[in-house]
């Protein structure tokens, strides 16, 4: 799940193509929370696009935004494991 969650964090891939990938990762084997944890780190944390987002609205913001975001999307991962299984 942390793994995951680390590769969602630092890729930038449209949903378009996220859904789908984890669609194929599910009949692959992998875990629903790894699944969770990929597809809400890639939308709510932004390692990539952090540069801009702390010219923008300060590093000490998007540090915050970021790890906070981290944090509930494994936490999210979590949860939809347990109910989902």
């Amino acid at each position: 799940m942390i793994i995951a969650a680390i590769f969602g964090s630092i890729l930038l891939v449209p949903h378009f193509i996220a859904v789908p990938l984890s669609g194929s990762l599910l009949q692959g084997g992998a875990g629903i929370t790894s699944i969770a944890a990929f597809i809400t780190t890639l939308v709510m944390v932004g390692i990539v696009t952090a540069p801009m987002e702390s010219k923008l609205l300060g590093k000490k913001f998007t540090l915050w935004r970021n790890l906070l975001s981290f944090g509930f999307a494994l936490l999210i991962a979590l949860i939809m494991g347990s109910v989902l299984k």
